[in-house]
């Protein structure tokens, strides 16, 4: 309501002065405006207030609050000093609060007054760093140690974690939490104190002593993470720890025995090895049966460090029991850790059948036949999916289904890259891809013909055996499950982990892919997919491709759909990326990759997506430009030594009939299609020129000095033609000047050299301007200048 007034009288005033107000113009209004927010927005912030919100909702402001809370204190006055508490919980405390906080642990037996007193101090212990006085010091050694000494075994708890966190770095206070530290961890053996205790307040009452005992072991646990990690002192008490009754305080000790083992496992690894359960050498003896999941989960981590040398198989071994973990979480997480050993380890490790006895935690018997680790990881996937998928198979998210479908996918992706053949520098054989190219025959030859000098890869025997047993993916049961996923599911995410899984999940044979390609395909006529989805899909196939070469035939397939279906959800520079690891794969995968792209360009176009499917086609002729001559095995060099042949049977000898198709269609798009596609077929049709023979050069330029200038959108790549016809002729006129003069045999005079060298790096100035990077043993004037012109000066 006082806002309000005010508002009204300000409004009046400024009625009644209006004429005055006239002057200041509206610039000044709003700096004043601006002005006036930010001093607004200052002393909210001063307030200390978590939210202006919960500020209107008490009538005390946080001066007043601090100085009551300090004279209830000194007065002693118990139930003020809860409810200035209760007031203080509005605000932000800071370092100022401390003593006045220990002061109220010192007086007070109230069990929500302590219980907001030790909040507060963990409120102020982001302010550590800035308790440096001696005093401070002191008076925080001295409430800790009167707490140590308290009957109350909670108190002992949460003043022994709180103090951990809020002392400063000093000495002596190290010292003295060390002492109770230890004094408490050391006293495993004994028999905890048998007086009667008081009423716990951040507990229920208990009779049982044993579990006041393991409340301080667990405490000393939480100090230990937060205040002293790794040290030498502590190690034995906190290893020892694991067995700690409370489930909570064993999670904890793992940790602190993990953090150990980072810096030295040999030590740790020799004194837990008694610990791991289901452990024949442990059975009846020292095996912990952990309670608490995480602490299983930690102890799995912990097994996954230590277990990676063959004298730690022990350890391994628990991993594998994990698997059949009763809690699915633990069952996972041990999966998880297993995804870091090889395949040769996890295709020999087994799963031992064990009968726990109720009774006797320790004791169980060990059945003679036990199950394979891939089979036991089937069964407990199969079991997942059976529970997660029928209950909560229409939420858009669930995180078992997700990590199910990495875990698979990681698996899969370990075994598929130790099967699959590998040469003798241990990369990828490429294999034999003429599965279904007699279906494009007629097509291949009439756009390709690769040169016939050029010898074919033959197909190495151990792929062919692979393939013929590639329907024995250890992981193909899970197939079914995975497909139903993309059916059932309606989460992104897990569509997208699904199709991850699924490109691992796929067999290294193009006879077996087919239902894996159908599934893929049916993916891309989804309107309801965005682009990412796409994108991640087609990056899990490039990294397949890499892996195993043999499955790139499927690969090109699918991105000819992709284009030809969704093309405004196509990633261009995934595809470009995906082409040239395919080069890479010799003379069957370049025909094949032709082949598709040439299929790319010559696909009917809707007319909705005319703009993108341009956009497209300008980066294919980009691409072109950079790889005809690597995919033809096209060089500049290629013609110069052949023997004599008359100029008929010459011309036979040394066509290139895929280059030539490749120069056609450029040429046939520098003259039919919009000035950017133009521009980009002429840019590459130099590129083409610059990288290959004599010929190659005369015809490209005489192409271009040949089309008529009224041509349609000639006028727009008149430039950039003109500088390229420019470049080509100072290659041919250069090379006819230099040719004769270098075929003599003779030694150069020191001025042609120079000459000579000029020339070359003024050409490749010029053609270096059309590519990212051009080879630094590029001779645009032919092999005949190499021991001239690259000789280091």
């Amino acid at each position: 309501m006082s806002t309000t007034s005010g508002d009204n009288n300000n409004g009046g005033t400024s009625s009644a002065n209006s004429s005055a107000a006239g002057s200041i113009s509206s610039s000044s209004l709003l700096s004043v405006t601006a002005m006036m927010n930010n001093q607004a927005l200052q002393e909210l912030l001063e307030t200390k207030s978590h939210s202006q919100y919960l500020q209107s909702k008490i009538n005390t402001s946080f001066e007043s609050v601090k100085l009551s809370l300090k004279e209830a204190t000194d007065k002693k006055n118990s139930s003020k000093i809860y409810t200035l508490l209760q007031n203080l919980t509005y605000y932000k405390v800071d370092k100022d609060f401390l003593d006045i906080m220990l002061s109220i642990i010192s007086i007070s037996d109230d069990k929500k007054t302590l219980r907001l007193a030790y909040y507060f101090l963990i409120e102020i212990s982001l302010f550590k760093h800035l308790i440096n006085s001696s005093a401070d010091i002191k008076n925080i050694t001295n409430i800790f140690n009167k707490e140590m000494n308290h009957k109350d075994i909670s108190r002992k708890v949460i003043s022994l974690k709180t103090t951990a966190l809020v002392a400063p770095n000093d000495v002596l206070v190290d010292a003295n939490i060390l002492e109770v530290i230890s004094g408490i961890l050391r006293k495993v053996g004994e028999d905890p104190d048998k007086t009667q205790k008081k009423k716990g307040f951040f507990s229920r009452a208990t009779s049982d002593l044993g579990r006041e005992r393991s409340l301080l072991q667990y405490a000393c646990f939480v100090a230990c993470r937060n205040r002293f990690k790794n040290n030498p002192s502590l190690f034995m008490p906190i290893v020892e720890g694991i067995k700690c009754s409370d489930p909570v305080g064993a999670r904890h000790a793992v940790q602190l025995t993990y953090d150990y083992a980072l810096e030295n496992p040999s030590t740790v690894s020799a004194t837990t090895k008694r610990f791991i359960p289901l452990l024949k050498a442990n059975k009846g003896k020292e095996a912990v049966n952990l309670v608490d999941p995480f602490a299983r989960r930690n102890f799995i981590k912990l097994c996954g460090l230590l277990g990676t040398t063959p004298e730690n198989k022990d350890f391994f071994q628990s991993i594998c029991q994990s698997v059949m973990d009763n809690h699915l979480s633990v069952s996972f997480w041990a999966i998880s850790t297993l995804c870091n050993f090889s395949w040769p380890t996890l295709e020999s490790a087994v799963i031992e059948q064990i009968i726990l006895d109720n009774d006797t935690p320790n004791h169980y018997e060990i059945l003679p036949h036990p199950t394979s680790l891939v089979t036991g990881i089937c069964n407990k996937m199969k079991a997942g999916f059976s529970v997660h998928t029928s209950s909560t198979g229409t939420q858009q998210s669930n995180p078992f289904i997700h990590l199910a479908c990495k875990l698979i996918s990681s698996l899969s992706q370990s075994f598929v890259k130790y099967t699959y053949p590998k040469d003798k520098n241990q990369n990828p054989v490429v294999g034999d891809w003429t599965f279904d190219i007699e279906k494009s025959l007629s097509l291949s030859s009439t756009i390709y013909s690769a040169p016939s000098p050029l010898p074919t890869q033959p197909p190495p025997p151990s792929l062919a055996t692979t393939t013929n047993n590639s329907n024995q993916h250890p992981f193909s049961s899970l197939t079914p499950l995975v497909i139903n996923l993309l059916n059932i599911s309606t989460s992104i995410s897990i569509r997208i982990q699904s199709l991850k899984a699924l490109v691992w999940l796929c067999p290294s044979n193009l006879e077996s892919c087919k239902i894996f390609q159908d599934t893929f395909r049916a993916q891309l006529r989804d309107p309801n997919h965005p682009p990412h989805l796409f994108k991640e899909l087609f990056l899990e196939l490039y990294k397949r491709i890499i892996a195993t070469p043999i499955l790139s035939p499927m690969v090109l397939a699918l991105i000819f759909d992709w284009i030809d279906i969704v093309p405004f959800k196509v990633d261009i520079n995934l595809i470009l990326e995906t082409w040239r690891v395919v080069i890479g794969f010799g003379r069957d995968a370049r025909e094949r990759l032709l082949q598709s792209i040439f299929k790319i360009l010559d696909r009917p176009v809707h007319s909705d997506f005319r703009v993108v499917s341009l956009e497209i086609q300008k980066d294919i002729i980009h691409f072109l430009g950079d790889y005809s001559n690597i995919i033809t095995y096209e060089n500049s060099q290629r013609y110069e030594k052949l023997s004599d042949h008359s100029g008929a049977n010459k011309s036979l000898d040394i066509s290139n009939q895929a280059l030539n198709s490749i120069i056609l269609r450029l040429e046939q798009y520098a003259i039919y299609n919009p000035w950017q596609i133009r521009v980009e077929s002429i840019e590459a049709l130099a590129k083409i020129a610059f990288l290959s023979c004599t010929l190659i050069r005369i015809h490209i330029y005489s192409f271009l000095t040949s089309v008529p200038n009224e041509s349609h959108g000639w006028t727009s790549v008149k430039t950039t033609a003109s500088i390229i016809i420019n470049i080509l002729d100072q290659l041919l006129n250069l090379r006819a000047k230099w040719l004769p003069i270098l075929k003599k045999g003779s030694s150069l005079p020191v001025n042609q050299v120079k000459d000579l060298k000029n020339d070359h790096n003024s050409l490749c100035l010029q053609i270096g301007l059309f590519f990212e990077n051009l080879s630094s043993d590029y001779l645009p004037l032919g092999i005949e200048t190499k021991s001239i012109v690259l000789v280091s000066a």
